[in-house]
């Protein structure tokens, strides 16, 4: 044990010796060309920032929550980052709340059952996360996808997902299937498929 302990630590020395003056770069592609920059900010300084507005820091959250608790942390960013494609793109709300509350509204204000974007906005239950870490967890991650725009689109650009437990809904046949993250998959432009 004595052994592994010293081949473990002299490893360690000669890692931190060994060309760790860019552990703080991180690669960006940037077209054809690949170079290597800084981050933009350290964890303190994105700390620091002033809170985002809260109406869009409880809806994101409630997003991540709802359709996410129990995913990784890749698949709660994964369904914040389709919330904020949705966002920039032209054809959809251009704020948080109204992206994930898009969809018809009955007189008194509710959301018609089953007709919304996110499942859980309109499922006909509450809408009050429980106290818990999952719901915690959810706020930072908001948090985090809001205060960070350059943030690395893990859903190359997905505006819509679904789980994998069901079957595809009907849009998903006239959408690109970007990729798979925990229990959901995720789609982008529209398939153009010319004869």
């Amino acid at each position: 044990m004595k052994k592994f302990i010293l081949i473990l630590g002299l490893l360690l020395c000669f890692a931190t010796i060994a060309g760790t003056s860019q552990t703080d770069k991180v690669w960006v592609v940037n077209g054809k060309d690949t170079t290597l920059v800084s981050p933009a900010k350290t964890l303190v300084e994105h700390l620091a920032e002033p809170l985002p507005n809260p109406q869009d820091l409880d809806c994101l959250s409630k997003n991540i929550y709802f359709e996410a608790a129990v995913e990784s942390t890749a698949g709660k960013i994964a369904v914040a980052m389709v919330t904020m494609n949705r966002v920039r793109a032209t054809n959809y709300p251009n704020t948080i709340c109204a992206v994930i509350k898009q969809g018809p509204h009955d007189a008194s204000g509710f959301p018609k059952r089953d007709r919304c974007q996110f499942s859980w906005y309109c499922d006909g239950k509450h809408d009050r996360p429980n106290e818990s870490p999952a719901w915690r967890i959810s706020q930072k991650v908001a948090a985090y996808v809001i205060r960070t725009p350059t943030l690395i689109d893990i859903t190359d650009g997905a505006t819509h997902y679904h789980a994998d437990y069901i079957a595809p809904p009907r849009w998903a046949i006239l959408k690109e299937k970007t990729t798979q993250i925990d229990a959901h998959l995720f789609y982008n432009k529209n398939n153009r498929i010319n004869f």
